[in-house]
Order: C-alpha cells, then sequence, then structure tokens
C-alpha cells in the first residue's frame, strides 16, 4: 500500500481537540545547552596531560560523542511526541525494494565499520561491540540509535480490543518515560533514523538495550524503567521480593491444594537436614520444584540438584522435589502414577527452579561454584570542553539545523533519505502479530449504534472514549451528547465537526473569538497525547557517578536467551514450565523471574506500578508477561497480557491448544515412547467431559455443540485432517509442502505423537516455518488455509453455529489390535476413559469414501497452484514425495486419500473438503497409515448453489472405496 510523499515537519500544535497545549522546552530552548557530539580527539586541546591508560582510551570518533547530550535531545524528542508538543509519527515505510521500517528515532552517531574491525583498542568501541549478537564480519557497518523505553518491545505492544481499535492504556500518564540506546546495523535502504520493521521485537531482544546507569529509584522516582548493575553473585534480596511481590499481589499464582492432601508415591528433599535427605511428605506442604536438563550425568546429587537446595534454604522454603531423586526410577507403576500427575506436582509448588544453563552437571550460574557471563559495562569521563560544532563553522553562521536536535542528524539529509520513501502498510503494528480474534457481537453492537444515532465509525471511536473518561456507558454518554446537540440545535452527526471548528477558530483568532459550527473542521480527529502536557516535566535522572558517564547493558532479554537454552529443546521440560505457576530461572548472564502476573529479571528495576497488580489481577496489559504460557505467537517471546482467571473464549482455548502442541512436537525426546507421556500435564488442562479434550493428543469437543447436538465426531474429524508437520514448499508458489518426521511406531500415525517433528494446525506456521531465507514475512491472512480455531469458536456458540449450515464428517471407530476395546467416536462416548496412551490403538473409517483419483491440473489463474477436478488444493505431506509419485501412487492403488470433514467455513461462507492422505502398510493387512493431508477449496459461489449437505457432498469428486479403511 503506498501513500503520497509526505513532507517531514517538527510541528509544535497549540491545541488537540481544543485543549491547549504548553510548549515543551527542547534542548536549544535551554540555555547553555547548544547541540553537539563532537570533541577534541584524544590528543588534541582540552585533554588532560599525560598518556591515557590503555585501558581507557578512546577512538577518535568514540572522543567526539556527547552521549549525555545526545540522551537529553533524545528525551525531549519522545517527551515532546508524548506530550503532543512535537508531532512525530510512528510510521512504517519503504524505500525502493528495500525493507519497511519504522522512524523517526534518534540517531546518537554512524559507526560505521569499526565494530567489525579486527584490531581496535578503544574502550567504547568494545564494549558497543559486545552489545550486538550479529556475527561482525569485516566491513559491516552500524549506526547508535537512542529509544523511548514506552515504545520498546517490553512496554508497547498494542492491544487490540474485539472492534480491532487499539485499546488505550490506563494509569501510563502518570509514569515517566526513561532513554535507552541500541546498536543497529547499517542498511542503505534504511534511512539513518530507522531501524528495520520488525527491529524492536527481534533484535533488540536478541542483542540487549544500553543504558546510562542512575541513581537507585527513589520512593518519589516514577521512571518506568532503570537499569541495574549486576553483581558476580545472584542477588537473592532481589529473588525474594519478587517472590514476595507475587504472594502479595496475585492470588491467581497460589497453589491451590486441600489441606492435608496427599498423593501416591510423593516425597521431597528436605534442605534443611545437614545432608539433603528425601523423604515422604503429603502433597499438600510446602515446596519447590526443579526442572532441568538431566544430561549425561550419574551422580546421585549432581551439582544442580546441590545448587537448587541452596536456593531453597535462601530463599526461605524447607522442601525440594526432584523428578530423578524423588520418583523411584526402578518402579514402573510408579512412574505411571507420577508422569500422569505431573500437572499437579508442578501445579502445587510454590514455584519452580529452572536450570537454563546446562544441565545436571553445571550448576546454576551465580549460586555456589557456577559463574556467570559478566554485564558489559563502560565508565566514561564527561568532557569539560566542547569543540565548535561542524554545522555551526565560525561565528557568523546561523545555528545548527533544528532538525538536528530533533532526530541527530540535519534536516537536509533526513529529507533526503525520505524524498524516495513511501508509506507501508503496517497490519500488525510494530510488527508484532497480534493474534487478534475479532468479537463479532461486538461489532454489531456497535453498526447498531452508528445506525441508531447516524454516526461515522470515527465519531463513534472518539464518543466511547469520552464515555470511557468519564465513567459512562456509550449508550448513556450517546443520549446525553444526543440531548445537548438537540439543545444547540444540530444532528448528532454534526457534534464532532462542530467542536473541531471551535477548537480551530480558538487557535486562529484568539480564546475569545465566537468560532461557529461553519468553521472549518479539522482534518481528523487527533490521537490524544499519552501524557498531560500540563504535567511538569521531570529530566533524566542523575549519573550514578558524578562527572562520569557509565553505560551497561541490559544483556540478551532472558525469554531469548531460555529460548535457545539446552532445556528449552527437551520435551519433559516444557509442560514443567508451562505447568508451574511461578518460575525462577537460572540463566548463564541473569536470573529472570515469570509467574502469571508478571516478568521480572536482574538487568532492569521496573517500577512497583507495573509490577506490583492490584490483588487478584493479572499485570497491566502494556507489560509483555513471558514465554511459559500459550506460545501463540510467531515471535513466541513476546507474549503479553496473561489473564489469570478469566473465561476464554473457545478460540483462544483451542489457539492455545495448537500453540501448546506447537511448542511440544518441536523438541526431543530421548524415549520417542514418551511422546504421550511427557504431554500429560499440559493435556489434564484440557481434560472437561462437557467440553474441550484430548483423545490420544487430537483436540475434540466431547460436549455438545451450541445448537445442542453432539460434538465429538464433528470436532474429531476435523482435528485429524486439520493437524501437519511444519514443512517446505515443493517449488515456490507451489500449494504442496513436504516434511520428513520420523515415525514413532508405538503410537497411531494419524496423531502428532506418532511422529518426530513440529506438529501445527495453522496453515500459515506450518509452511512458513519450513521457508528458506529470512526476508518480509507476509500478512497470514494472504496464504492461510481456513481458521481451525474459527471451527470450534462457531460450533460451540449458541449465536455462530447456525452460520454453519452445512457439515459433514466420517462416521470412525478407535479400537485396539485384539477387538476387546472399540469407541464409536460419534455422540457422547467417553472421552477420558478413552485411548489408554500406554495400548497400541487402530482407527476404522466405516463407509469410506475417497477421492477419484490424483490428477492435479494447472489453474488458469496466475496466482493460483493447481486445481483438483475443478477446486483449489492445498497438499501436505510427512514424507518425502513428489507431486509424480502422488500422482502415480494413488494410480497404483499404494496411496489413497480419503474424505472425512466437509464443511460451511465460520464467517467467510466459502466450504472446506478435508482429506487425510494414506499410504499402504507393509505388513500385508491391508492396512494404511496417514502421511498427510489435502484439503479442497469450495468457493463462495459453489456453496451457494447448494441446498443442503448432502448436495455438498454429491458435488465432490469421491466415490465410495467399497470396504472400511483401518489406520494405524
Amino acid at each position: 500500500m503506498s501513500s503520497p510523499e509526505r513532507e517531514f515537519t517538527f510541528r509544535r500544535p497549540t491545541s488537540v481537540a481544543g485543549v491547549p497545549r504548553p510548549e515543551f522546552p527542547t534542548p536549544s530552548s535551554v540555555p547553555g545547552s547548544a547541540f553537539t557530539f563532537r570533541f577534541p580527539p584524544p590528543s588534541g586541546p582540552g585533554r588532560a596531560s599525560g598518556k591515557a591508560k590503555e585501558d581507557d582510551r578512546l577512538c577518535e570518533d568514540c572522543a567526539k560523542l556527547d552521549l549525555e547530550q545526545s540522551l537529553a535531545s533524545a528525551f525531549a524528542l519522545y517527551e515532546g511526541a508524548r506530550r503532543g508538543t512535537i508531532s512525530r509519527l510512528l510510521g512504517v515505510y519503504r524505500r525502493a525494494s528495500g525493507p519497511a521500517y519504522l522512524k523517526d528515532f534518534y540517531h546518537v552517531a554512524s559507526l560505521g565499520d569499526r565494530l567489525s574491525r579486527e584490531t581496535n583498542n578503544c574502550k567504547l568501541c568494545t564494549f558497543l561491540a559486545s552489545t550486538t549478537a550479529e556475527p561482525k564480519t569485516r566491513g559491516t557497518k552500524y549506526k547508535l540509535l537512542a529509544f523511548c523505553s514506552s515504545e520498546s518491545y517490553l512496554f508497547e505492544a498494542a492491544r487490540r480490543d474485539g472492534r480491532g481499535s487499539l485499546v488505550r492504556r490506563q494509569g501510563w500518564d502518570a509514569l515517566e518515560h526513561n532513554v535507552f540506546m541500541a546498536v543497529v546495523p547499517e542498511d542503505p535502504l534504511v534511512p539513518k533514523t530507522a531501524i528495520p520493521l520488525r527491529w524492536l521485537e527481534t533484535g533488540l531482544p536478541r542483542n540487549g538495550a544500553i543504558y546510562r546507569l542512575t541513581q537507585p529509584r527513589s520512593a518519589d522516582e516514577s521512571r518506568i524503567v532503570l537499569p541495574r548493575g549486576l553483581r558476580p553473585k545472584a542477588d537473592f534480596v532481589l529473588m525474594r521480593t519478587w517472590l514476595d511481590c507475587c504472594r502479595g499481589s496475585h492470588d491467581f499464582c497460589k497453589p491451590r491444594k486441600p489441606a492435608g492432601a496427599t498423593l501416591r508415591g510423593f516425597r521431597v528433599i528436605d534442605c534443611e537436614s545437614f545432608a539433603p535427605l528425601v523423604e515422604e511428605r503429603p502433597w499438600s506442604e510446602r515446596y519447590v520444584a526443579l526442572s532441568y536438563v538431566w544430561g549425561p550425568s550419574t551422580e546421585k546429587w549432581p551439582q544442580t540438584v546441590l545448587d537448587a537446595v541452596e536456593v531453597t534454604r535462601r530463599l526461605g522454603e524447607r522442601y525440594l522435589w526432584v523428578d530423578r531423586l524423588c520418583i523411584d526410577q526402578t518402579n514402573e507403576d510408579e512412574k505411571r502414577f507420577l508422569f500422569s500427575k505431573m500437572n499437579l506436582i508442578y501445579e502445587g509448588a510454590e514455584f519452580t527452579i529452572i536450570g537454563a544453563a546446562g544441565d545436571a552437571r553445571t550448576g546454576l550460574p551465580g549460586v555456589t561454584m557456577r559463574q556467570r557471563k559478566p554485564q558489559p559495562r563502560v565508565e566514561l569521563d564527561r568532557p569539560t570542553r566542547r569543540s565548535q560544532d561542524a554545522n555551526a563553522g565560525s561565528s557568523a553562521q546561523p545555528d545548527p539545523d533544528p532538525g538536528l536536535e530533533l532526530v541527530g542528524v540535519p534536516l537536509e539529509e533526513y529529507e533526503r533519505e525520505a524524498s524516495d520513501e513511501r508509506g507501508w502498510l503496517d497490519t500488525h503494528r510494530h510488527g508484532l502479530r497480534s493474534g487478534l480474534a475479532l468479537d463479532m457481537g461486538e461489532l454489531m453492537r456497535d453498526q447498531e449504534l452508528m445506525d441508531k444515532y447516524d454516526i461515522p465509525d470515527e465519531h463513534l471511536q472518539l464518543f466511547q472514549d469520552l464515555a470511557d473518561d468519564f465513567g459512562h456507558t456509550i449508550e448513556n454518554f450517546l443520549e446525553i451528547q444526543k440531548e445537548l446537540a438537540l439543545r444547540m440545535g444540530i444532528p448528532l452527526k454534526e457534534m464532532v465537526p462542530y467542536l473541531q471548528g471551535r477548537a480551530a477558530g480558538r487557535g486562529a483568532r484568539g480564546e475569545g473569538s465566537n468560532g461557529g459550527a461553519s468553521l472549518p473542521p479539522a482534518a481528523s480527529i487527533p490521537e490524544r497525547p499519552v501524557t498531560s502536557p500540563s504535567k511538569p516535566c521531570k529530566p533524566l535522572p542523575p549519573s550514578r557517578v558524578e562527572g562520569k558517564t557509565i553505560l551497561v547493558s541490559s544483556m540478551q532479554e532472558p525469554r531469548v536467551t531460555i529460548r535457545n537454552s539446552e532445556w528449552a529443546t527437551r520435551g519433559w521440560t516444557y509442560q514443567e514450565g508451562v505447568l508451574s505457576k511461578r518460575r525462577l530461572v537460572f540463566t548463564e548472564e541473569q536470573v529472570y523471574w515469570e509467574c502469571s502476573g508478571m516478568a521480572l529479571n536482574e538487568t532492569l528495576d521496573l517500577h512497583p506500578s507495573i509490577v506490583q497488580a492490584e490483588p487478584r489481577a493479572p499485570m497491566p496489559d502494556y507489560m509483555l508477561s513471558g514465554i511459559f504460557e500459550g506460545d501463540m505467537h510467531r515471535v513466541p517471546e513476546l507474549q503479553y497480557g496473561f489473564q489469570p482467571g478469566k473465561r476464554e473464549e473457545m478460540g483462544q482455548s483451542v489457539q492455545k491448544l495448537d500453540g501448546h502442541i506447537r511448542a511440544y512436537t518441536s523438541r526431543k525426546l530421548t524415549n520417542p515412547g514418551d511422546s504421550l507421556n511427557a504431554f500429560l500435564g499440559v493435556a489434564a488442562h484440557y481434560s472437561d467431559e462437557s467440553g474441550l479434550s484430548l483423545l490420544l493428543g487430537i483436540p475434540v469437543w466431547a460436549g455438545l455443540f451450541g445448537d445442542g447436538k453432539p460434538g465429538l465426531q464433528h470436532t474429531f474429524a476435523l482435528s485429524i485432517s486439520g493437524w501437519m508437520h511444519s514443512a517446505r514448499r515443493i517449488a515456490d508458489g507451489a500449494e504442496m509442502y513436504v516434511a520428513s518426521p520420523a515415525r514413532r511406531e508405538k503410537f497411531p500415525s494419524w496423531t502428532w505423537a506418532g511422529w518426530q517433528g513440529t506438529a501445527t494446525f495453522s496453515e500459515s506456521d506450518a509452511s512458513s516455518a519450513g521457508e528458506a531465507g529470512g526476508g518480509e514475512e507476509q500478512d497470514d491472512d494472504e496464504a492461510a488455509d481456513v481458521d481451525y480455531r474459527d471451527f470450534f469458536m462457531a460450533l460451540t456458540s449458541e449465536q455462530w453455529v447456525s452460520s454453519i449450515d452445512k457439515i459433514w464428517s466420517a462416521e470412525m471407530m478407535l479400537h485396539d489390535a485384539g477387538g476387546t476395546e472399540a469407541t464409536l467416536l460419534t455422540g457422547r462416548a467417553p472421552v477420558s476413559s478413552t485411548g489408554d496412551p500406554n495400548m497400541r490403538w487402530l482407527l476404522t473409517i466405516r463407509k469410506p469414501l475417497v477421492l477419484r483419483h490424483m490428477y492435479l491440473m494447472h489453474s488458469v489463474n496466475e496466482w493460483e497452484w493447481r486445481r483438483l477436478m475443478g477446486k483449489s488444493v492445498r497438499i501436505h505431506l510427512s514424507v518425502p514425495m513428489t507431486e509424480a509419485a502422488l500422482t502415480a501412487g494413488h494410480k497404483t492403488g499404494d496411496l489413497v486419500t480419503v474424505l472425512v470433514f466437509a464443511s460451511t467455513v465460520p464467517f467467510i461462507w466459502n466450504g472446506v473438503a478435508r482429506f487425510l492422505i494414506l499410504r499402504r502398510t507393509d505388513d500385508g493387512g491391508g492396512r494404511w497409515e496417514r502421511i498427510g493431508r489435502l484439503t479442497l477449496i469450495l468457493e463462495e459461489w459453489m456453496m451457494d448453489k447448494y441446498g443442503d449437505t448432502k448436495k455438498m457432498l454429491d458435488d465432490l469428486p469421491v466415490k465410495s472405496f467399497g470396504k472400511d479403511i483401518i489406520l494405524v
């Protein structure tokens, strides 16, 4: 999407929506603060005499930087923008065929290639180089930018309501922002003041931010975030503070265990005994759990366990649960029982210690023997004299360009870089994928209000904001405004233009002018400032040491470090992290805390109003909150806004379950037979006989649909044909994807548990996960298959179930190989007592309908890959196979594609037919295994001509197979 070239101006509007705005001081308006970051070289005048120490040397370029002044100028830019006194649109743009980028950020300095040079004795260059995770190949160029903390990935994740509108933050204007810096790779197609579109969510967490070390937080310091300097040892006082804060504020994080409750085989380590001792205790006792990688260690008490005992003691707890010591590894019956109770064990712990730095042998960094990586830090002397600014020249020349003060580059250069850029469609805002699910009920209500009061959408949004401010419902507020408009003699739809005209009149002719409805309205309704313009300005806090500028790195975001750790690759540790309500994670660099109400680490000191949520309430919605709950996002460490205790919509629950399956199946298991055992704890959350449940890993709706009909048959068919493996396209533009995961013969081929490989129910995740190269990501909607979660959401809703007016699924029966146990998956068959994971199960499709043939025809549409008997087709295979081999296999009878589900797609009105691609097994018993899925898209015009489900089915290119199909 393109927009006309825009002229860049930093204007200072006098009012927004009629509210006068005071001027906010910029650096040049403060006496003695002329802008410059250039200083004498190390050997030039103004340096102290004598030879500089080797470890205190600055290169000529770094010696010219005035970082204090740069941070002050950046603060002025962002504070003015927050108050609305400086117009700064954080938009998305693109130049020529280059990457999409965000601007405008404060440019501190161009670093050239000096960070990538092999020999560089400059201590500032060395420090800056340590804050970049990218490979520093020779010649790579970088720049140093300053950012506003309230726009960083930690806080600026835009939340949207059910209407798709941005949710306004509550209480945000009470906090002061901070400024941090970061090293960003240079790109000739990205302006100096810009960053690649998703860099705040990907590059910054990977690299870490650079903060100026300031005085410790005082009682009246309302800064959103301040940096902390780390010590070699972990800060147990801080950890205890986190724990106490959670216990005092987060009722939803407390373990729920009845007094005196017991659990068969439950044992703990007594950490207060002279030598740690394993003993049986009631499950109701307070205890801490440990999650770690076993590794090759054969010691009974490896170092990581000993360090966990020390952490347990230091944080005031007595008992510790560790699987290798507290489960009798020789008792198979006890092991199976406790495996099925992992949800109780980890949910019941006061908190879980997670060792995300090595395995059982290595210990927890910063606790006893294991050292942790030091925090990058540099201390700079503040120059006492400034050189003349290069732009100022002699005293006879004019002052530096004011644009230099606001973005750090001359205005001419800024305009030159912006001359060929175009606005770019930003569907995710800052690149974040919001996982937005529109509330159709709210949208319909809004439409009813707009129709009733004859007002446009943008006016309704403004009235909604005002209603929230005054504590009214939108309906009540509109009635008040309607009465007010009636008394003024104008229609309600002219109220907003009238008020804008009044505001424009005051701005043009003075506050006393008589503006009327005839005045020209403002071009648009301006966005309300984040901070009130009348609020006194509070400057950046002073440096930790007077006369020094001390810079520290916040280090790699712990959520990224954890994701890249060995711990995060293991199948068993997945549910240990997910099921725990409080997690204390030890990485190689620092300690990270995450519970259902907050996510904190040692290097960043967050304001108490962010950390200490109201009792029984989750953290504020602008605080990103962790990696362990849901795994819903493409960049999972950016999850945010846990809602403990809040009833989720069915679509959200299904999407979270899909995320859990996708994340879990991407991990490794030493024993393939644990494929379901290591997921039983997560599955226990979805074991509702009257709702969402799992059958051998397959999500089903075990209760009744919104229309009162049983849901098991349709949802089982939907799910076994809905999951697929992350795979690669067989060719550019092809809608055939091929993966090569290993089979786990102990489990059925029709469930993801029967394969070793990443499985997902999301078409976009399955296809993009295997794409080669980085490049710019496409919008999910462009290539996504029908939305799996929408089926569950619509079918279980009384309001929307009728939108699926045509639905069919195959009749299937689950039975063991010996024929002693069988369940027909129809009606309200019990799910929790069906499908013992320790047995081998077969699935019989009764009276199957199969594709007539597999001849894929080229489409007449350039944008389309293939059609199958006139219908658009997509194919996902879990085994390596070419298009020709697929066709040949169907011709010989070694392959068959069976229909299992067909339906109207909710909210879209297209239709979908889902098939399983089966391969004949070698057992000689005429059995088949699932090796993929095929989807046919039934376009809306096709669905319109079908009067009922039978006519939809009759139009599909299928035939009777003639006998039942048995899947292994």
